[in-house]
């Protein structure tokens, strides 16, 4: 089982991440990307995707502004970092937990179901069905785990509000616990984010000694919080994975049904929560589900974290409301691209989802929206790349990161990504796919959008797919 884990017992004094966020801009530091391509194992995204190519050793923080009508998730850490729970509460911390706790566990769910609330790490399942379905559960135990494995290349929202804001993520988690009923909650944290891991266990022990956590809380909830490390491993961010890696298992996908919520860690009722989705809940708490739902656009509520890469002329974070044009993104909120450069497409939610041609920027923002143009949401991170980028090139290294992390569980993924892979790297000798080449590529890609037990699988056939049908020209001959 050790040997699942890329960074089990290998340490690499300095990281260079091979992301796609710091592929797209290998330009911007060619030396630097050099020698993330040459590192072993690869790392695939540090977080620091604002100032790519990084390595562990890369400095800065990002830009950070709020374009939407109320700060929600972005309210404290706009103004900088929350080093101390004494500040938190000076802000109005811990605001929603005490409202929480002077409700009923159904009235906080209903709460949080009238607010339309959906989870942000890219699957955007209703949260307040979900805790009704765990609240739901006769059990002796209930769980909450706050997922902070964010690996999407790209995405780095989750990063910050743990080291930043750790304290709304807590307090998001606590009234998650009140509502479901949960004893203990988990924090999974990626192992490429030391910071955040810091952060989150300074956190929980100031927590613990002002009693709004721990066996002894007098002011907030009585819940044991625990910290876990990730050890390298995309795949341990779907839900499933991560309850079988914090169970000390082979951190694999698990069918479903059974859900988690109904049988998950330690076969006891679970409510697993990306950081995100537990950064809106006190504010949605504390201001009432109505008018959370007031912000937005369609079936796609509230706000939502663009994290923007270093392509950008102005990368960082931004908090929006769903319905804004992607294309207001892209040159009103990120400034065009750097150095002039021209736009020749983006991939949001990436690495393993759809591109996005600059034609197509009319869209909003929002998860029917993007769909209907075969793209996802997913974290939210906007990719940019520039017309020098070969698409084959792109599709090719995309394609690579999903075969190496790929857990091999089922055939579909495991086989469809090494076989692409195969295919592709073929192609980039001669620098272009033969039409039954392509055609290959397209019978895996289907099958493993269709087949493949979780989104790993079915994101890398979403994306050969997108890249077939909307780079054909540039990527086939003959």
């Amino acid at each position: 089982m050790e040997s699942f884990y890329s960074f089990s017992k290998v340490v690499v004094s300095e990281e260079h991440c091979r992301g796609l966020a710091c592929y797209v801009a290998r330009s911007l530091n060619p030396k630097a990307w050099e020698m993330a391509v040459r590192q072993e194992p690869p790392t695939y995204c540090l977080g620091k995707c604002y100032v790519g190519p990084s390595s562990s050793r890369t400095s800065g923080v990002p830009h950070i502004e709020v374009r939407s009508s109320r700060a929600v998730v972005l309210r404290h850490i706009v103004k900088g970092p929350v080093s101390s729970l004494g500040q938190y509460l000076e802000l109005g911390g811990m605001r929603g937990l005490e409202k929480a706790l002077r409700m009923t566990q159904a009235e906080v769910i209903e709460e949080v179901k009238r607010s339309q609330l959906r989870g942000r790490g890219g699957a955007y399942f209703p949260t307040g069905l979900k805790w009704e379905s765990a609240y739901q559960q006769r059990a002796p135990q209930k769980y909450v785990i706050v997922n902070g494995d964010e690996g999407d290349a790209g995405a780095y929202v989750d990063k910050l509000l743990m080291w930043w804001d750790p304290y709304l993520v807590l307090e998001g988690a606590l009234i998650a616990a009140y509502a479901v009923g949960a004893s203990k909650v988990y924090f999974y944290i990626r192992r490429e984010y030391p910071e955040a891991v810091a952060s989150v266990r300074r956190a929980v022990k100031e927590l613990y000694e002002a009693g709004y956590a721990g066996p002894a809380a007098s002011k907030g909830l009585p819940v044991e919080v625990e910290v876990h490390v990730g050890r390298g491993s995309y795949v341990v961010g779907e839900e499933t994975a991560m309850i079988n890696a914090i169970m000390g298992r082979r951190p694999e996908p698990t069918p479903r049904p059974p859900y988690p919520t109904e049988r998950g860690l330690f076969g006891m009722p679970t409510v697993v929560n990306n950081v995100e989705t537990l950064s809106s809940v006190p504010w949605i708490v504390e201001h009432g589900g109505d008018e959370y739902a007031e912000m937005g656009y369609n079936k796609s509520r509230g706000t939502k974290v663009l994290s923007l890469n270093s392509l950008f002329e102005r990368p960082g974070l931004y908090e929006v409301e769903f319905g804004v044009p992607l294309k207001e993104v892209v040159y009103d909120m990120g400034g065009g691209l750097k150095g002039g450069r021209r736009l020749k497409g983006v991939i949001v939610g990436g690495p393993l989802a759809s591109f996005i041609r600059p034609e197509e920027l009319d869209v909003r923002l929002g998860v029917e929206e993007l769909r209907e143009i075969g793209a996802s949401l997913g974290h939210g991170n906007v990719i940019a790349f520039s017309d020098d980028t070969s698409l084959l090139e792109l599709l090719h290294e995309i394609v690579h990161f999903a075969a190496f992390e790929s857990c091999g569980k089922c055939f579909p993924c495991r086989l469809g990504t090494a076989r692409a892979d195969e295919i592709l790297e073929a192609a980039l000798g001669r620098g272009y796919l033969t039409p039954e080449e392509a055609d290959e590529l397209k019978s895996i890609a289907t099958v493993m959008r269709s087949a493949s037990l979780c989104g790993h699988g079915q994101g890398t056939g979403d994306a050969i797919l997108s890249f077939l049908a909307k780079g054909a020209d540039e990527m086939v001959r003959g």
